[in-house]
C-alpha cells in the first residue's frame, strides 16, 4: 500500500527541518514503490502480448514509445518486470518469479530501481553450477546488503559470492592468452605539461588502483580539511608512482643512461632562488622550483656564462647517495611532517640547508618529506630546525 504523502498542503518553506528530511523519505519511498508497481503492469503487458497487436516489435519498444525512454532504459525495465514478477509458459504452466525476495523488498520501498539492477546482474553472473539454493541464499544476501549500502558495494558483494561458489573460475583454455590491449595518447600543451587518456587491461588496471588507493586518502592536517578533488588526489598520487619509479634501480635507460632531467640556471640564480631557467632545454621553470628539484634529484649541472653560453657540463650526480638515504630511512621512518604517515618510499630527501646556499649533504641536514608537504616547506613559512639530531617544526604564525 502507498503511504500517505508528507506533503499535503504545507509549502516546504514551512516545514522543520526534520520534516524535510520525513517527507523526502517518504517520497522516495513512494517512488520505489511506484517503480514496483509498474513492473507489475509491464509484465502483465508482456504476459498479455499486447505489444504486437499495437504496431510494437515487443515490450520494450512499447514501453520505450510510451514514455520517450532511452532504449537500454526500456530494456532495462522489461527484464526487471519478469524477473520480479510470475508468468506464463507457453504451455500454460506458471512460472515462479527469478527473484522473489527483490520483489518484496521494492514493495516496501527498502530498495529502488538501482539496486534492482545491481542484484539482478549478480545473481545472473553466478556460475552455472549454483544450485537454486545457492542462488536464492544469494538473493537474501544481496537484498539485505541493498537496503544499506551503495549499489557499487552490492555489486562487489556480489563478484564475491560468485568467487566463493566457483574459486576455480572458468576453465582455461589451451589458446595462448592474447596480448593485453593497452593504449596510453599522450599530448604536449604549450607550458610542458601534457594531458591525455588511457586504456588498461583488467590486470594493469587493478595494478595501477592498487598503487594509487594508499596514496589518494585525504590528507588532513591541523590547518583544516583536505581541499583537494578526488581527480586531484589521484594526479598527486600518479605523480609520487612516478617519483618511485624513477628512482629504481632496474629503470631503463635512454641513450645509455637513466632517464635524466637536464637543468640550466645561473649559480647565482639557483643560490638566492630569483629568476629562471631551463628545463630540457626550453620549458622554463622559476629558480625556486629548480632549487626544490636540486633537494633530492638527479641533475646535470650545466654551467652558463655572461653571455648565457655554455662553458661546461659536469656529470651527472645524486644529491642525496644511497648510504646515506638508507640511514635516513633508519631514523625517520617515513615524512617527518607533523601527523603525515606517508611511507619512506614515497618520500624525498629535503636539505635543510639548502643544498644552493651551501647546505651539506649529511644526516644532520637532511629529513625524508612526501612530495606535498617537500612542497609545502618550499612554499610556506615552515622552517625545519634539527635538535638532537632529529628534524623539529616550526609552523607559521598563524
Amino acid at each position: 500500500m502507498i503511504t500517505t504523502p508528507v506533503l499535503v498542503s504545507r509549502s516546504v518553506s514551512a516545514l522543520s527541518g526534520v520534516e524535510l528530511l520525513d517527507a523526502l523519505r517518504e517520497n522516495e519511498i513512494r517512488r520505489r514503490q511506484a517503480y514496483g508497481e509498474s513492473l507489475g503492469l509491464i509484465a502483465e503487458i508482456d504476459a498479455r502480448g499486447l505489444a504486437g497487436p499495437l504496431g510494437y516489435r515487443d515490450t520494450a519498444a512499447l514501453v520505450r514509445e510510451m514514455f520517450a525512454l532511452n532504449p537500454a532504459d526500456a530494456r532495462r525495465m522489461v527484464t526487471h518486470a519478469r524477473a520480479l514478477n510470475a508468468g506464463v509458459s507457453p504451455s500454460g504452466a506458471r512460472i515462479e518469479a527469478a527473484l522473489p525476495r527483490v520483489a518484496d523488498a521494492l514493495a516496501e520501498g527498502a530498495i529502488g530501481p538501482e539496486q534492482v539492477e545491481t542484484i539482478h546482474a549478480a545473481v545472473h553472473a553466478l556460475p552455472a553450477t549454483a544450485s537454486t539454493d545457492d542462488r536464492a541464499v544469494a538473493e537474501k544476501i544481496l537484498c539485505e546488503a541493498a537496503s544499506v549500502s551503495e549499489p557499487r558495494i552490492v555489486a562487489r558483494l556480489g563478484r564475491e559470492i560468485a568467487q566463493r561458489l566457483d574459486p576455480d573460475g572458468h576453465q582455461p583454455d589451451d589458446q595462448d592468452p592474447a596480448r593485453p590491449q593497452r593504449r596510453l595518447d599522450i599530448t604536449e600543451r604549450h607550458n610542458g605539461g601534457i594531458t591525455g587518456s588511457f586504456d588498461l587491461d583488467t590486470e594493469t588496471g587493478a595494478l595501477l588502483t592498487t598503487l594509487l588507493s594508499p596514496l589518494t586518502t585525504p590528507r588532513a592536517s591541523d590547518d583544516g580539511p583536505d581541499l583537494r578533488t578526488p581527480s586531484e588526489r589521484r594526479g598527486d598520487a600518479f605523480a609520487d608512482i612516478l617519483r618511485l619509479a624513477a628512482h629504481s634501480p632496474d629503470i631503463p635507460t635512454e641513450a645509455g643512461e637513466p632517464a635524466t632531467l637536464l637543468v640550466s640556471v645561473t649559480l647565482d640564480q639557483l643560490t638566492t632562488g630569483l629568476g629562471h631557467g631551463l628545463l630540457d632545454g626550453y620549458e622554463t621553470l622559476s629558480a625556486a622550483h629548480i632549487r626544490r628539484m636540486a633537494c633530492d634529484a638527479k641533475i646535470v649541472p650545466v654551467v652558463l656564462g655572461a653571455h648565457s653560453e655554455t662553458l661546461d657540463i659536469g656529470r651527472a650526480t645524486r644529491i642525496v647517495p644511497r648510504r646515506i638515504r638508507r640511514a635516513l630511512i633508519r631514523r625517520d621512518k617515513g615524512c617527518t611532517f607533523p601527523s603525515c604517515a606517508r611511507k619512506a618510499k614515497w618520500t624525498q630527501a629535503h636539505h635543510i640547508i639548502p643544498w644552493a646556499q651551501g647546505g651539506p649533504t649529511s644526516l644532520a641536514n637532511l629529513t625524508l618529506l612526501c612530495s606535498h608537504h617537500h612542497h609545502v616547506l618550499h612554499r610556506t613559512p615552515w622552517r625545519i630546525r634539527m635538535i638532537h639530531g632529529h628534524p623539529w617544526y616550526l609552523p607559521p604564525t598563524h
